[in-house]
């Protein structure tokens, strides 16, 4: 966030300015990196089944994928893994971890979630995002890129917040923080709304769960037909 005093109408006054999503996460990356887990369990049960869907031969592209932990623990997978993000920052993160743990088979390509962000169309088995879809401007648009990516029989799996179902007293806590700078954007729906937009991207949804449900966690697969 930028705060700056401008005159304006023969007046002094604020102006506040917020950051992109690529300026907030890179700030926020190193003490991103150093915060553990919230739910160890819920992150390895939802990691479990994301597993029960890959093979050895599958491409997968993950968006959102931050400092690499889920990349370097699904990576050995499969034959080939992109990890991507739109944070310069946290992919040098990512890229550091993956060299010290000698992770290999990964691509890790600095792009946001969208139709021209440089992933091939229909040449992934299995595209995932994690923890992001809240975080996007347009959810609707990015389930669109994410199935445009995506091979026929292939599958998109996300795992996200859905505040709309019983965590509605976050809403004014997130829009102080977001206007303090400590936070970045929230889109707020519920599990049906979230539901909906697989569907008409032209979705088939398999399975769905919560972990965590406390967090309203949403875990969502759904094929490409």
């Amino acid at each position: 966030m930028c705060v700056r005093m401008i005159y304006q109408a023969g007046r002094f006054c604020w102006e506040i300015e917020m950051v992109t999503a690529e300026a907030f996460w890179d700030g926020v990356a190193a003490k991103y990196a150093e915060r553990p887990i919230g739910d160890m369990a819920a992150y390895d049960a939802t990691l479990e089944r994301v597993a029960s869907y890959l093979e050895p031969g599958d491409r997968v592209l993950e968006h959102g994928a931050g400092t690499g932990t889920t990349a370097i623990r699904l990576a050995p997978l499969v034959s080939g893994y992109v990890a991507a993000d739109i944070s310069g920052a946290l992919l040098g993160i990512a890229r550091e971890r993956a060299a010290a743990q000698g992770a290999e088979g990964i691509e890790f390509r600095h792009a946001g979630l969208g139709r021209d962000t440089g992933a091939d169309a229909a040449a992934f088995d299995a595209v995932m995002a994690f923890n992001l879809l809240h975080l996007m401007p347009d959810p609707q648009s990015a389930i669109h890129a994410m199935a445009d990516a995506a091979r026929p029989g292939g599958v998109v799996i996300t795992k996200t917040a859905c505040l709309n179902d019983g965590m509605r007293y976050l809403r004014p806590v997130l829009w102080i923080m977001r206007k303090l700078g400590r936070a970045p954007a929230v889109n707020i729906f519920s599990a049906a709304e979230l539901d909906r937009m697989f569907e008409e991207a032209g979705l088939k949804i398999v399975e769905t769960g919560w972990y965590s449900r406390k967090g309203a966690a949403r875990f969502v697969v759904a094929r490409k037909v």
